[in-house]
């Protein structure tokens, strides 16, 4: 966590989630202090974060900031959710792969859709108009987990990582939106994160990295701490991953070893920062 400003963006965007019954002000107050007495994941600037439970419905409540996953200057939805399912879905990541997967037809369209009604009122409907003119740089399948980045003009970007099969009730959504205060042109090579971090979804902590990359970049992987080879998605000038657990809590201050390969055929070890 960089700064009290940084803390502020946070809560300010966190989510109150519809439930079936009454809001409890008593639930709520004891989820805020789960959430802030969590390990935090940094930022390099303000991004919001948010809560969904319900992606059709999303409210945009306004609070502190406690995690960052992200260094994008406007806002950011990193989010955190700290609420199993009660039935259905995958709350361990135990369908979890290092290598992703596609998908296409209804099943791409519904998480497109998904990810765009999830951020439509964050920041109070402050990023519509680049929700609009966003396109799909990434969708991509790690076993139950659906991850989905749009991106636009100007640095925009917008991620959503859910478990596409828990029961629509019970959804819940860790993700990001903003874009940065100075976008700078990537040299071909160049690789830069937007997120990189750990949050909490389902009351389990979910390591994050995303961002952009130059023209000539084909391939990101991260060599975990099990040495599995999780492998990025790269497409449209962006790349993400996740992997379960905290692996990566420290990362936005280190940076973060990823294995990088080239257009040419060549490849090298860069540090993954903001």
């Amino acid at each position: 966590m960089k700064s009290d400003q940084n803390l502020d963006t946070l809560l300010r965007s966190m989510d109150a989630a519809e439930h079936s019954s009454p809001p409890n002000p008593a639930r709520a107050q004891t989820d805020l202090n789960l959430i802030l007495g969590s390990q935090p994941v940094s930022t390099a600037s303000d991004r919001r974060t948010e809560v969904n439970h319900e992606p059709a419905k999303p409210k945009a409540a306004r609070g502190r900031r406690a995690v960052t996953l992200g260094g994008l200057a406007a806002a950011v939805t990193a989010g955190l959710l700290i609420m199993p399912a009660l039935s259905g879905g995958d709350p361990a990541f135990a369908t979890w792969t290092a290598a992703p997967g596609t998908l296409t037809g209804a099943e791409r369209d519904n998480a497109v859709s998904d990810c765009l009604n999830s951020k439509q009122n964050v920041g109070g409907g402050m990023y519509l108009a680049e929700l609009s003119a966003a396109e799909v740089a990434i969708v991509e399948r790690r076993g139950a987990w659906v991850t989905v980045v749009l991106s636009g003009p100007e640095g925009f970007e917008a991620t959503c990582t859910t478990d596409a099969t828990a029961p629509w009730f019970r959804k819940g959504l860790i993700g990001s939106i903003g874009k940065p205060g100075n976008v700078a042109a990537l040299p071909a090579r160049g690789i830069t994160a937007t997120q990189l971090g750990t949050g909490t979804i389902a009351d389990k902590p979910i390591s994050i990295a995303s961002g952009r990359v130059g023209t000539d970049v084909t391939a990101v992987s991260y060599t975990n701490a099990a040495n599995d080879q999780v492998i990025a998605t790269v497409a449209k000038g962006q790349f993400a991953f996740w992997l379960p657990g905290n692996e990566l809590q420290n990362a936005s201050d280190q940076g973060l070893p990823v294995q990088v390969s080239y257009s040419d055929g060549s490849a090298e070890t860069r540090l993954l920062t903001f």
